[in-house]
């Protein structure tokens, strides 16, 4: 069995920002957390699977307050998305407005 590991992924961040990459060595489901003061925000979840390859990939994640699943989170809140099989997982906090967000993940 996989040890969960817990990682500030973004941290305070009052502007568009990418994370550090988290190498996936056989987790299978990233559960995150995000808080702040901001006003809106938009953070997509992104993989790789071709570690060669400069491109990524948006991963869908489900808000677990109503399980709607859509392919960024956009409020204060717990959210899951599946990673089995993606190689490489980063987050994108792709705007925000009116404060700071921070998103810590635990990786399973």
């Amino acid at each position: 069995m996989v040890r969960p590991t817990v990682l500030p992924m973004i941290s305070g961040a009052s502007d568009a920002t990418v994370s550090s990459v988290f190498v996936n060595n056989n987790r299978s489901l990233c559960t995150l957390q995000i808080t702040g003061t901001y006003t809106t925000a938009t953070l997509k979840i992104q993989g790789q699977v071709d570690t060669g390859s400069s491109e990524w990939g948006d991963i869908a994640v489900f808000d677990l307050s109503n399980l709607d699943l859509d392919s960024k989170a956009q409020g204060n809140g717990i959210y899951q998305a599946a990673i089995e099989g993606v190689l490489r997982v980063r987050f994108n906090l792709a705007a925000i407005t009116g404060g700071s967000l921070t998103a810590v993940a635990n990786f399973m």
